[in-house]
């Protein structure tokens, strides 16, 4: 009996750790969809979370730092 409760709590665990992920996945691609930076950095951690998950890496060219979203050449690549 001790091992089918066992059994229970870990597929119910795995359940919400991937659940979990897929939200978050979700909701940081909606916010790097909202503000247009999938091609620079990320706008916030949810987004970076995402991103590390998904295993996207955007290389950054030098200088891109001090351009304000509007002037950056990568927001509409």
């Amino acid at each position: 009996m001790v091992a089918i409760i066992v059994i229970v709590a870990l597929v119910i665990f795995a359940a919400g750790v991937t659940a979990g992920t897929i939200v978050l996945v979700s909701w940081g691609v909606r916010q790097e969809e909202r503000f247009y930076t999938l091609t620079g950095r990320a706008p916030g951690r949810l987004s970076q979370g995402a991103r590390v998950l998904t295993g996207l890496y955007v290389r950054r060219r030098s200088g891109d730092e001090r351009l304000p979203a509007s002037r950056n050449p990568d927001i509409f690549a």
